[in-house]
């Protein structure tokens, strides 16, 4: 994947999760209160986070891939943040129920709003990803 490629995806995945937020926050407060509006923009930030930094893993392993297809991917260097992104998302978690007055249900709300902002920015991002494969040999 080119980088202007994982550029213009990541932007929209941003712009998708702040739209999708902002609806979702501005639902919970009207209908929950504030307590469960912010509980929804904490959600998303953790899944936000959660995702963006799983979404970059992948992205470079397959670019370690397209780059030397016979050895495959290489360097441990996805590993270490691969092991360290649960548990950071863990103690994010319980830190914002623990400490804040969120309501485990807004949570929840906020991180589904975040994977569907992935999901839509994938979606609208299809052409662009797809236009990056290789020409196959004839």
């Amino acid at each position: 994947m080119r980088p202007a490629t994982w550029d213009l995806v990541r932007r929209r995945v941003y712009l998708w999760t702040l739209t999708l937020t902002a609806i979702a926050a501005g639902l919970a407060g009207a209908l929950a209160g504030a307590e469960q509006a912010w509980s929804v923009v904490a959600g998303a930030a953790i899944g936000l986070l959660n995702l963006a930094s799983l979404a970059r893993a992948v992205v470079r392993l397959v670019a370690e891939v397209q780059a030397d297809p016979q050895r495959g991917p290489g360097g441990g260097g996805g590993a270490g943040l691969a092991l360290v992104r649960w548990p950071v998302a863990a103690l994010a978690t319980v830190a914002v129920l623990w400490y804040m007055p969120g309501r485990p249900e807004g949570l929840a709300a906020g991180v589904l709003a975040a994977l569907a902002a992935f999901c839509l920015a994938a979606l609208q991002s299809r052409a662009d990803l797809s236009s990056d494969d290789p020409e196959p040999d004839a």
